[in-house]
């Protein structure tokens, strides 16, 4: 069970926690607009049940597009983010907020 949803900024700490559950995955990285899509840079920390978590620090006011890559193979959109757009290749980007 995650403690937050997806994802969740911590005004207090400035950072952002992201989440994805996969019980099968060996590696998950968050990619996005923030970070050039770059697939090897943000990779995320396996944990309990599956459930996958990154931290980083807390980006400037903004939107931002971004997905995780599942396995040097398959791009997923953030589930727990309803805030999303089509991303041109028949799926989503989900979007960050920041105010």
């Amino acid at each position: 069970m995650k403690p937050y949803d997806s994802p969740h900024i911590d005004d207090k700490r400035k950072t952002i926690e992201f989440f994805i559950q996969n019980g099968c995955a060996n590696q998950i990285s968050l990619s996005g607009s923030f970070n050039h899509w770059a697939q090897d840079v943000l990779l995320m920390e396996p944990g309990e049940d599956g459930m996958w978590k990154i931290e980083i620090p807390l980006l400037p006011k903004g939107n931002y597009k971004y997905k995780f890559f599942i396995d040097d193979k398959m791009w997923v959109e953030d589930v727990d983010n309803p805030v999303r757009e089509p991303d041109g290749f028949n799926g989503w980007n989900s979007i960050l907020m920041i105010h």
